[in-house]
C-alpha cells in the first residue's frame, strides 16, 4: 500500500448513511487533503467536508468527489463514500463518474481547435460535413446546434435509458434524423442532446478523423486528462463507479444497465474532477486555445429577437461589464451527477461529481466551497465563543431583490461559533415548506454565519448581524437576498 492510500485510510470518517435499507459508513478519503493542501486552506477544506458531508447524507448519495483549483493548480481533491456499495469500494480521487453533459464543454474543445485551423464554419449548413443528414425545412448550422437553437429535439420517453449499442457516430443520429425540426432555427432555444450528437458527426466530418480517436489525441491527452475516456460498457474501466438510483420512499438501487454509445458528444463521457478542473484551467489561460476563441464559445447566443439564452457554444456563461464572470455546465445521467465551473476573474475552478441520478452536486454547494477557498481568510477570523450571543427562537422574513419570498422560524441553541438548531421557511407564492438544520456555524465580532441544510440537500449561508432581539443579513441558497428576524 502506498503512502497516500495509507494516509486516505487514515482519515476514514464514518457518518451513518441508509443506502437500500441499511447502514453504510459514510468515507471520506483525504490524503490530498491531509498530505499536500497548503495550510492556508485548511479551514476551507474542513468547511467543505462538512458541506459535502451533509448533502450525502440527506439524498443518499452513495458516492462522490470533488476537486477545487485555483491559480493553474488543484489546492484541494478528495472522494467521499462508495464507488461501489455492495464490495465496500471507497471512491478515490482516481475514481471515474459519468459526467453527462459536461461532455459537451469537453467536445466544444474540438470545435475550437477545427476553428483555428480553418476546417470548419461555424455558419455553414450541417450537410457539409455530414452529407448523409437529411436536409429539413429550414438550414441548421454548428453554431445554432451547439446553441441549442436549431429546432432538434431532446430526449422522448425513456430514450435517456437506452442499452443499446451503436458501433459509429452516424449510426448514433438514426434516433432522431429523420424527425422534423422543433421551430425555426434560431427563433427559440431549446435545450438538446441529440444536437450534440450531430456535432460528434461534423467534428468527424470537418477533421477527417473518427470523433473518439480525435477526442483522445487533440483534448484528452494534449491536456493530461488521464482518467477522461469515453465509457463503452464491453470494455475494463479503471476505477470506474458503479451507478445508483433513489426510490421515491428513499432506499438507493443501483441504476439500469444503459449505453451511452449513441451521445458521445451529448454525455457519454466519464472523468474525474481532477480532470475537469485541468480541462477548466485550459480555458483560463491562451496555450491550449486562443482567447478569442474561447471567447466565441462562451459568448451567449441569442435568439432571432435579439433575447440572449445565456448559452454560448457548449457551454453557459454569465457577464458583468462585458467581462466573463463564469463559464459552466452542468451534466445529468443515468448514475451519475456533475457540476462544472470556472471563475476567470477568479482564476478558480471546481468540479463535483456523484454517482446517482439527480445527486446534490449543484445549487450552492460549489459556490460555497469556492468562495471558501477564495476567502480562506472568513473562515479563519471567526472569533468562536467571544461573538455575540443571538441563541434563541426567532420570526423571520426572506426577501430578494426587495420583494418577500418567504416566511419562517429560525431556532438557534447552543453557544457562538457553536451553534445548533433548525430552520423552517413556508414561500409566499405557492406555500410550500421546506425545512432544514443547522450544520456550520461561524461567530465574528459583529456578525454570525450559520449554514444549513435542507431535507432536499439545499443548502443555505445565512449571514446575521444585530444585538440577539432584532437581527439582520443576507442569505446564498439557489438564489440570494436579504433577511430580517425578530426574537419570538
Amino acid at each position: 500500500m502506498n503512502l497516500r492510500r495509507h494516509l486516505r485510510l487514515i482519515a476514514l470518517a464514518g457518518v451513518a448513511l441508509w443506502t437500500a435499507g441499511l447502514p453504510v459508513s459514510l468515507h471520506a478519503q483525504g490524503a490530498l487533503a491531509e498530505a499536500q493542501v497548503p495550510a492556508r486552506y485548511a479551514e476551507a477544506v474542513e468547511f467543505a467536508r462538512i458541506l459535502m458531508t451533509a448533502v450525502m447524507e440527506e439524498s443518499g448519495t452513495p458516492g462522490m468527489s470533488v476537486a477545487v483549483g485555483i491559480d493553474g493548480r488543484v489546492v484541494w481533491s478528495e472522494g467521499f463514500g462508495y464507488a461501489d456499495v455492495e464490495h465496500r469500494v471507497p471512491v478515490w480521487e482516481e475514481t471515474k463518474f459519468r459526467i453527462g453533459s459536461v461532455s459537451k464543454p469537453v467536445t466544444a474543445a474540438a470545435l475550437g481547435l477545427l476553428l483555428e485551423q480553418g476546417k470548419i464554419d461555424l455558419d455553414a449548413p450541417v450537410q457539409r460535413y455530414v452529407p448523409s443528414f437529411p436536409e429539413k425545412r429550414w438550414p441548421i448550422t454548428t453554431r445554432l446546434i451547439a446553441g441549442h437553437l436549431s429546432g432538434i429535439r431532446h430526449y422522448r420517453g425513456d430514450e435517456m435509458r437506452s442499452s443499446r449499442r451503436y458501433a459509429t457516430v452516424l449510426d448514433g443520429l438514426e434516433i432522431f434524423q429523420d424527425d422534423t425540426l422543433l421551430f425555426e432555427p434560431g427563433t427559440r432555444y431549446s435545450y438538446s442532446s441529440y444536437g450534440w450528437n450531430l456535432i460528434s458527426a461534423v467534428i468527424e466530418g470537418a477533421s477527417g478523423q473518427e470523433f473518439l480517436p480525435y477526442m483522445q489525441k487533440n483534448v484528452f491527452d494534449a491536456l493530461g486528462m488521464v482518467h477522461t475516456a469515453p465509457e463503452h460498457t464491453d470494455s475494463i474501466i479503471p476505477h470506474r463507479t458503479r451507478y445508483y438510483e433513489r426510490t421515491r420512499d428513499g432506499h438507493v438501487l443501483n441504476a439500469p444497465f444503459v449505453d451511452n454509445s449513441y451521445k458521445w458528444a451529448g454525455g457519454g463521457f466519464i472523468s474525474t474532477p481532477e480532470d475537469l478542473v485541468r480541462f477548466g484551467f485550459a480555458h483560463l489561460g491562451s496555450e491550449f486555445l486562443k482567447r478569442e476563441t474561447i471567447e466565441e464559445l462562451w459568448t451567449p447566443q441569442a435568439t432571432s429577437n435579439g433575447r440572449s439564452t445565456g448559452y454560448g457554444i457548449g457551454w453557459g456563461a454569465a457577464l458583468e461589464d462585458g467581462q466573463f464572470t463564469r463559464a459552466s455546465h452542468g451534466g445529468g445521467s443515468v448514475g451519475g451527477t456533475t457540476s462544472f465551473i470556472t471563475y476567470p476573474q477568479d482564476n478558480a475552478v471546481i468540479a463535483v461529481v456523484g454517482n446517482m441520478s439527480q445527486a446534490p452536486t449543484g445549487g450552492s454547494l460549489p459556490i460555497l466551497i469556492v468562495n471558501a477557498f477564495l476567502e480562506p481568510g472568513t473562515l479563519s477570523s471567526a472569533v468562536g465563543a467571544s461573538g455575540i450571543d443571538i441563541a434563541g427562537d426567532y420570526d423571520c422574513v426572506a426577501s430578494a431583490g426587495g420583494t418577500d419570498v418567504s416566511r419562517g422560524t429560525l431556532v438557534l441553541g447552543g453557544v457562538p461559533g457553536d451553534y445548533w438548531g433548525r430552520a423552517e421557511w413556508t414561500t409566499i407564492e405557492n406555500e410550500s415548506v421546506s425545512r432544514s438544520r443547522i450544520i456550520a456555524s461561524y461567530s465574528y465580532e459583529d456578525r454570525t454565519r450559520i449554514v444549513t441544510v435542507s431535507q432536499n440537500a439545499g443548502l443555505t449561508s445565512i449571514w446575521l448581524m444585530g444585538d440577539g432581539d432584532e437581527l439582520s443579513g443576507t442569505w446564498v441558497s439557489g438564489g440570494s437576498g436579504e433577511l430580517t428576524c425578530e426574537r419570538q
